[in-house]
């Protein structure tokens, strides 16, 4: 009678457990899931508050196919300042004199910055007046933070990159 009464012990334990294992346990499709709805709203609340990073993988100049860039270049958006350090490839119609830093090397305030949300994710516009030239940026970016950013320059061709919106870290 005792192992008659231990057995079932041990039979209804092992069916609970099992039982609060497998609701516990998500497919990987509801996890996927999860992941991509807290992604867009993290895309949200870093464009909504201008406190982003982006950072391009590849630039796309006018003049030739696509290049392939390491992780050292990003473009730094915190509120009305924007600190660009991202390459350019194609033709300059003037230079400033004795200038030696990338034509997309600076720090200034944004002017005209705008973020309006579309069928595939957010735009966001600005412009930056560096010296005499006048730079506006064009941002296209998907709900799960892809981006592309189209700069048309006064004084030099339009290049476009392609890389991802992040979160900035945090110093």
């Amino acid at each position: 009678m005792k192992t008659i009464f231990f057995l079932l012990i041990v039979f209804f334990t092992t069916v609970t457990l099992t039982n609060a294992q497998t609701q516990e346990k998500k497919s990987r499709k509801e996890i996927r899931a999860e992941r991509q709805t807290e992604k867009m709203k993290e895309i949200k609340n870093i464009l909504k508050e201008k406190d982003f990073v982006f950072r391009p993988t590849h630039a796309m100049p006018m003049g030739g196919g696509s290049i392939y860039l390491n992780y050292s270049f990003d473009l730094k958006i915190k509120g009305d300042t924007i600190d660009s350090y991202l390459p350019f490839y194609g033709r300059a119609y003037h230079v400033d004199y004795g200038g030696r830093n990338s034509a997309f090397d600076f720090t200034e305030l944004a002017e005209e910055y705008k973020m309006e949300k579309d069928e595939n994710g957010y735009v966001v516009d600005f412009d930056v007046k560096k010296g005499m030239d006048n730079i506006s940026f064009t941002f296209k970016i998907s709900e799960q933070g892809y981006a592309t950013l189209n700069v048309i320059s006064t004084n030099r061709q339009a290049i476009s990159f392609y890389g991802r919106i992040e979160a900035p870290e945090e110093e």
